[in-house]
């Protein structure tokens, strides 16, 4: 198989670092390495079709990881929610948020994402340059891209000018 040239030949990914390679390159890569039927598998992720077995259980991660944020962010608030509990549970994940319950909303986006990259590095046991070694890479190069395109000036400019857009409105009425 091709696997271990392909996995070989792309770049580090380090958590919270702009990536070298963007998706688009990423995935054009795969395009052209991987047969059609293996490259829509990889797509998977994008389209919340199951199919490989990374991805699934990085889907039941994340809807775990969203069930307790929900839970944590109705007791910070006093309410009481009747949320669906998840079929699995992971209990590293009430350690990991722990400190998003008083952090900004960026800083709670990179706790998650940071228990997520955690997740993969557990996952990635035992998948040393095969096809789900590449599902892993794609997962990563995604949230890490997230952030490629943020700063703090830019945020604050498009939060100045949806106040700005908020005042104008309310001066109409």
């Amino acid at each position: 198989m091709i696997y271990p040239f392909i996995c070989a030949s792309l770049p580090a990914l380090t958590p919270a670092q702009i990536p070298e390679m963007s998706l688009a390159e990423f995935d054009g890569l795969m395009k052209d390495e991987l047969s059609e039927k293996l490259f829509e598998r990889m797509l998977y992720w994008d389209n919340g079709q199951s199919g490989v077995k990374v991805y699934d259980e990085m889907r039941r991660f994340q809807e775990y990881l969203r069930f307790r944020t929900g839970l944590m962010r109705a007791e910070k608030l006093n309410r009481q929610v009747n949320f669906a509990e998840p079929d699995e549970f992971y209990g590293e994940v009430d350690h990991a948020l722990a400190p998003a319950l008083s952090a900004t909303p960026l800083e709670r986006e990179k706790i998650v994402d940071a228990a997520c990259w955690r997740k993969l590095d557990d996952l990635e046991t035992g998948h040393d340059l095969d096809f789900e070694y590449l599902c892993i890479y794609r997962i990563r190069l995604q949230m890490l891209q997230k952030y490629a395109g943020r700063s703090e000036g830019a945020g604050r400019e498009n939060f100045e000018a949806a106040l700005e857009k908020l005042a104008e409105q309310f001066n109409e009425q």
